[in-house]
């Protein structure tokens, strides 16, 4: 189903538990209530809440994925081990929101609305404080034109940034030019500097 956002070669390691929505108790072509797995495995076992227990947990050919229900929200809480820049991912298909919310300060850091009639990937980059507990919410929601009444979402990863290649050629010029500038200042008039 939602299986676009599995990237091939290593990964960084989430700071989101089970973002793929993957429990042995759903059978494939099969759908669990949120409701029905807090009462039977606890919330430790999925490590995703919802507010309505109306949303599920949906299997479709052996790949789960979380399906958000009309006016329900889930979320689930996380820590960055570092400050720093990370990046947020997830697929996504149906019509809703997702927020990434700093419970520490009662302050958003990113958000929007989301609207997909066919599987679309979703990353965005968030800057995050190692000191603050942080959730990330998903709501379904209808939105005009297409008027789709739950938001599916899976593969959930917050991951450190990894630099582009651009950034470590840069970093490269421009360390090449400090070494040429240190050569021209030692080379100058022929003498050294004192």
């Amino acid at each position: 189903m939602l299986m676009a956002g599995a990237a091939v070669g290593a990964q960084a390691q989430s700071l989101v538990s089970n973002g793929d929505f993957e429990l042995s108790n759903v059978a494939t072509g099969a759908a669990e209530t949120f409701a029905n797995i807090s009462a039977t495995q606890g919330w430790g076992n999925l490590q995703w809440g919802s507010y309505s227990n109306s949303s599920a947990i949906v299997d479709t050919a052996g790949n789960q994925a979380a399906r958000v229900s009309l006016g329900d929200v889930i979320w689930t809480a996380f820590q960055a081990p570092t400050a720093g820049a990370y990046t947020l991912s997830f697929d996504t298909v149906g019509d809703g929101f997702y927020a990434v919310y700093d419970a520490s300060t009662s302050s958003m850091v990113s958000g929007s609305f989301l609207q997909n009639s066919s599987l679309a990937s979703v990353s965005t980059s968030v800057s995050l404080n190692s000191t603050d507990i942080y959730r990330i919410y998903f709501g379904a929601m209808v939105l005009p034109p297409s008027f789709n009444s739950t938001l599916t979402i899976d593969n959930v990863a917050v991951t450190a940034a990894v630099p582009e290649p651009e950034t470590y050629a840069m970093m490269l010029a421009g360390l090449g030019a400090i070494g040429l500038m240190s050569r021209r200042r030692l080379n100058g008039n022929g003498k050294r500097a004192a």
